[in-house]
Parts: C-alpha cells; structure tokens; sequence
C-alpha cells in the first residue's frame, strides 16, 4: 500500500479503468486494440518494404557503378585516375577501364550489353564490400586469356554457365571502306556476377588488356571511374574531378544520370505511403473515441466521488487521456514485434505469391529480391504519429468527463 502512495493518482486510475471486467467495454477495448495494431503494423511494414529497397540500392548499385565517369572515346591518359584520386580528397577509389556497348551470343541468342574492360586488383578495390557478396571471381581476368563475367541475368538469358564460350562483337571508331566493321571475339564464360539487381542482366566484365585488343585502341583505357567517399555528394564533387582531370573532350556522367530518378521515386514513394497509410491509423485511432465514451460513461460514478474528495479536472483529463495512452502503448509493442516478424518470413511468402499470382512487388524497381528494414527513423516517426492520433482523439470523451456534476451522478446512485 505503501508504494502505491509513490505512484501519479490519475495514472492509477487509467490502469484500473483499462483492466475493467465489464464485459461491452472490455470488448470494445480489445476492437480497438485490434484496430490499432492491423493499422500500425501495415504502415510499418510498407515503410520497411520501401526501405529495404533503398538500402539494396545503396549497398549493390551504388556499391559497384561508377559515382563519376569520365570518358573519351579516342582514349585517355593511364595515369588520370590516379592523378585525381590524389588531388580530390572527397574521391575513395579509382580505376581505369575500357568500356563499349555491343552483342554477346551463343548459337541460340543474342543479347545486348555494356562490356567493361577492368584489371583484377583495381576492381577489388574499387567495388565496395557488400557488392562482393556473391565472390565475383574477378582474378579469372587475367590477361590474355580472353574470359569473360557475364552478369547472371545476362547468363540465364543466353543459357549458359562457367566453362561455356560466347561470341562478343564490339563497334570500334572509325569506318573502313565497307562502312563500320566490328570486331568480334569469342571469350570463355570465367564466371557471373550478381548484384540481385538489374545490373545483372546488362554487364560484362573482361580483362583491360584484352578489351584495348579486341576494340583496337591506341591509348591504354577510354574511360575513367571515380566512387566518392559520400554519394550523394556528386554534385559537389564533380566539378573538382572534372578540373583535376586536366584533359580535353572528357564526358562526363554521373550515378543520378541513370539511377538518381529510382531513388528520387522510392523517396517520395515512400512519403506518400506513409501520407496514405496514416490515414487508417488515424481511422483506428478515432475508433477509440468511442471506447473512451463508454469508458466515462461507466465511471461516471467514480469522476463523482474524486471529484468530491478533492481532485481537480487535470487529474480526472489524465487520467481517461493515459488509459488511451497505454492502449496505444500496448498496440505499438504488439506492432513492432509483428512488423518484425513478418519481415522475417515475407521474402519466402513472397515468392510463393509471385508463383501463385504472379504480380511481384519488384515489378518497376531495380532489384531482384524483397526485404523489410525496419529503420529506427521510421519506427519513430509511427510511433510519434500514433500518439498524437490517439491523444487527439482521447481529448473530446476526456473533456466530457470533467464537464460531469458530480452533484446529480451521486443524487442518482
């Protein structure tokens, strides 16, 4: 009894308004609970959708394109990428590549795609961590060997597979007296790239040597690739990179050029999701508006006798106002756990799916799997919205409660 008297009245009042055994509003309680958690659970799992589709993007395109790309057909100076590395402190790695867009073949298919010419050890340290999941075998590229890592759509689209030999043909400058001659080569299948987006399904990687072989260039590489140290700083960067350069006729290009509009979407994707889906957590919250009438209503005699020992109106509105507070609380507990759950098995339940309706929700996105993350921002942003609704909507049966005379409730007991 003792620790009791430590404890805020109006908050021990809601806890025992909220454990009441009246059958009706028990009942209407655990409806709105239920309303509460099927609401908050939706809105944070759509969140998590759309999250982990913009960590995906980061950690595998992001983690293998170039951020900046200098290129100049004729060719360029060796030593370039080095020479801006050393002067730009904003660029994290560098390397020299020879890349051209052309058609790989088996006897069956053809099939466009971007070859890029890189060295073995400058593309290990120019490729991030987690783009290197799946070990891209990039030491088979050695010089002279003329092999070949197809991207693993690119693989599934022709039907072959390690050890397998396809015909490349790329367009080299300049035109012969029959018009443009390319060049073509037969290349070993060394092994395939994946990055689970869709990467996979326009790259091939060969040997720098090699490709200034096969497309015939006088200078050592055509094209130069820059990953900064921060991404989303390109713009910044770009003209330090494009200065240091100190070459003439260079192209220059950028990540946003070819993914900045995918994450532009999923941004504002994921902010009009959460616009919309508020809606049904403030639908659920309101629900309670009539839980709480009910409640007073059922303590209609119990606001009397405070009222008359003593208590005063902001003891009474904290009281019905904590008792939504902690049918919120109990819901967001319940939420978060179930969001995480289900982030856990809906990778499996969603191929299932796919197979039964086939309608996936990668159709239009970059990527070649589903995954739910959960980010502590979001999280927040829910909760907090979850409480202003909740509040909001436990005002207006709070108010009614001090309005009560305690006069005419105990006159009728």
């Amino acid at each position: 009894m003792k620790r009791a008297l430590f404890h805020p009245l109006s908050l021990l009042l809601s806890w025992r308004y909220l454990l009441t055994k009246d059958a009706a509003l028990l009942f209407v309680t655990k409806t709105s609970m239920l309303g509460l958690i099927i609401s908050i659970t939706t809105l944070l799992v759509v969140q998590g959708i759309v999250a982990g589709f913009q960590r995906d993007l980061d950690r595998n395109v992001l983690g293998l394109v170039p951020h900046i790309t200098l290129s100049k057909p004729s060719g360029m100076d060796a030593g370039l990428a080095a020479r801006v590395t050393a002067e730009v402190p904003s660029v994290a790695a560098s390397m020299m590549v020879a890349q051209s867009s052309g058609l790989v073949s088996t006897g069956d298919a053809v099939l466009r795609a971007q070859f890029i010419g890189v060295e073995p050890e400058s593309v290990k340290n120019f490729v991030t961590r987690s783009a290197l999941d799946h070990d891209t075998p990039w030491d088979e590229l050695a010089p002279g060997r003329f092999a070949i890592l197809l991207g693993s759509g690119v693989a599934r689209e022709l039907e072959v597979t390690t050890g397998d030999v396809v015909l490349v043909t790329l367009a080299t400058e300049g035109i012969s007296p029959f018009g443009y001659m390319p060049r073509q080569k037969r290349f070993k299948v060394a092994g395939l790239s994946e990055t689970q987006t869709s990467l996979d399904s326009m790259v091939a990687y060969i040997n720098l040597e090699d490709a200034r072989r096969v497309l015939q260039m006088p200078m050592a590489a055509n094209a130069a690739f820059f990953r900064l140290q921060d991404p989303l700083d390109v713009r910044s960067t770009f003209f330090s990179i494009y200065v240091a350069a100190n070459e003439p006729d260079l192209l220059a290009t950028t990540w946003q050029d070819l993914f900045g509009a995918l994450f532009n979407f999923l941004q504002r994707f994921k902010n009009l999701l959460f616009l919309l889906l508020s809606m049904l957590v403030a639908v659920a919250a309101f629900n309670l508006v009539s839980n709480m009438v009910m409640l007073v209503h059922s303590r209609r005699a119990d606001v009397a006798v405070l009222r008359t020992l003593g208590g005063n109106t902001t003891m009474v509105l904290i009281s019905f106002v904590a008792t939504a507070w902690a049918i919120a609380f109990v819901s967001l507990i319940a939420c978060i756990l179930l969001a995480w759950l289900i982030g856990l098995v809906l990778p499996t339940l969603h191929e299932l799916l796919t197979q039964l309706i086939g309608v996936s929700l990668r159709d239009g996105f970059a990527l070649h799997q589903l995954s739910v993350v959960l980010q502590f921002p979001d999280v927040i942003r829910v909760v907090a919205l979850t409480v202003l609704m909740v509040t909001v909507g436990s005002l207006y049966p709070a108010w009614r409660a001090t309005r009560l005379a305690p006069s005419e409730i105990l006159r009728d007991e």
